[in-house]
């Protein structure tokens, strides 16, 4: 079972799914309106938390936009479109934090007030530290603790190949 407090949000609850035995915590927001939430197996989501799918602009070109001004008031643009938000197993994100990463892996910690901003990708078994402020589309490489802002990797290869286990341990 997963276990959702009453007082989280859960916004398009149709596109979010959670594999089993995870926790929402107190007015955590998950924006499953925007486009599909996936979470894995023993996840922890902290308290006040918005989980939202990560954004981009359909058309780069500047030009295209102006071509697509249907009343010549130069208000119209190109849609905002969504990509859908990936959460791996045993992963554990803390109170505050603000997370449009287009993938987080298994068995990473996310300390709290961290922002993952879009479509950044976490590979498995990292560990961002508190405070932590990812930019739009950083890739953090497996087995890396990251902190800072803007993030930077602190140490690659920080972490033990066996954490994969002793983080499930923990977890469970």
């Amino acid at each position: 079972y997963n276990y959702i407090s009453r007082k989280a949000y859960i916004h398009g609850a149709h596109n979010v799914e959670m594999k089993g035995k995870s926790i929402i915590h107190p007015s955590a927001h998950i924006r499953g309106d925007f486009h599909t939430v996936r979470i894995g197996r023993y996840c922890h989501i902290g308290s006040e938390t918005i989980l939202r799918p990560p954004s981009y602009q359909s058309s780069l070109d500047d030009t295209a936009a102006s071509n697509h001004d249907n009343d010549g008031d130069g208000d119209d643009q190109e849609p905002i479109q969504f990509l859908p938000l990936i959460i791996g197993n045993h992963t554990r994100i803390g109170k505050d934090c603000v997370i449009e990463a287009a993938s987080i892996g298994s068995s990473v910690f996310i300390g709290e007030n961290c922002v993952l901003s879009k479509r950044a990708i976490v590979k498995d078994c990292c560990y961002i530290e508190q405070g932590t402020v990812v930019p739009s589309d950083m890739v953090i490489p497996p087995f890396s603790r990251v902190k800072g802002c803007p993030a930077r990797i602190v140490e690659e290869g920080f972490m033990p190949e066996s954490v994969a286990v002793t983080f499930v341990d923990d977890c469970v």
